[in-house]
């Protein structure tokens, strides 16, 4: 027998690996699908746990919302107590008497200020009337007795003492048509005066102003009051009050600011009072007399002199205070 050659495997075919490599084929295929399909996997997982609020940042959601009681409780009083500085718009709602003090009650706007207080000093606040005149001023304070706001609307009430008003009350015939000047950093002279019921008092404006607005107020008090005059020629008044410029009595120079202060004061004691110039009548002239001075009448009329000296004796006025006149 011949043995066989090298390379001569005996007649047989040789064995295919044909199987071998699909099956390998097959395994790589599944391993890379299931390889995919695990990354695919964990991104999905971490991207859903990426939109999921942690508990903390659930919190801090809610409260931010203002869906939280307490923190909307607590927006709110922050906003009341919050500090206001804005200059208000004013309206006035009345102006009346309280024994010698103008008292004016003021209605306040100021959006800015919403629900918190106003607490500012050195405050000027000017009257006009509906003529423009000049007829209160006084200087406050209100950080000792805040302004309280509410929806940015407030109303409060201030009182002008007898030597910061120069008309009275009852002549002020349309109060709400006044109008109001509010001015920030002024400073008054001296002391605020006192409180009166609920009105807040205030200090007095310069006294060189105060002066000029007592003066304009004489003036348009003697031209008011010129009308009322008529009855005293027939009949009989009392005269409460002779006063001039500069003059000493009483142990002071009296200045317009005192002369007008006392016609007030008696004409809220006395509702008919009113002011003339004494050189206007003749009964003040007939004598060759200086007349130059301010006369301050009751505006109680009498048929008789005796009648007009026993009123003054029943309302306490000694002899030299108070005498029967008339003006012809």
């Amino acid at each position: 027998m011949t043995p066989p050659t090298p390379g001569d495997n005996g007649g047989k075919k040789p064995k295919s690996n044909r199987g071998l490599i699909i099956t390998l084929i097959v395994l790589v295929v599944i391993m890379i699908a299931a390889i995919g399909f695990w990354i695919w996997q964990s991104t999905r997982t971490n991207d859903d746990a990426s939109t999921q609020p942690t508990t903390q940042q659930q919190t801090t959601d809610d409260a931010s919302s203002g869906d939280v009681d307490g923190n909307d409780k607590d927006d709110k009083d922050k906003k009341k107590d919050a500090k206001c500085t804005a200059t208000p718009d004013v309206d006035v709602d009345d102006l009346s008497v309280n024994g010698n003090s103008l008292i004016a009650t003021l209605a306040l706007s100021a959006k800015s200020c919403d629900n918190g207080t106003y607490a500012e000093p050195n405050i000027k606040i000017t009257v006009k009337n509906d003529d423009g005149d000049v007829i209160a001023a006084a200087v406050y304070d209100f950080t000792k007795k805040p302004i309280t706001f509410q929806d940015g609307e407030a109303t409060t009430q201030i009182a002008f003492n007898s030597r910061q008003h120069w008309q009275p009350a009852d002549e002020i015939t349309s109060p709400t048509n006044a109008k109001v000047i509010w001015q920030t950093g002024q400073k008054g002279e001296g002391n605020a005066s006192a409180d009166v019921a609920d009105a807040r008092g205030g200090a007095s404006i310069d006294t060189a102003d105060n002066e000029r607005y007592a003066q304009l107020a004489l003036k348009r008090q003697l031209n008011d009051d010129s009308s009322l005059t008529s009855p005293f020629y027939s009949d009989y008044t009392t005269q409460l009050s002779s006063k001039k410029y500069n003059m000493n009595i009483d142990g002071k120079a009296w200045k317009y600011t005192d002369i007008y202060e006392q016609f007030l004061k008696l004409h809220y004691k006395h509702p008919n009072a009113i002011l003339i110039w004494a050189a206007d009548y003749y009964n003040y002239t007939k004598h060759g007399h200086a007349a130059d001075y301010y006369v301050i009448l009751s505006g109680e009329t009498f048929s008789r002199a005796e009648d007009a000296t026993e009123w003054c004796s029943a309302n306490g006025y000694a002899a030299q205070d108070c005498v029967a006149v008339d003006l012809q």
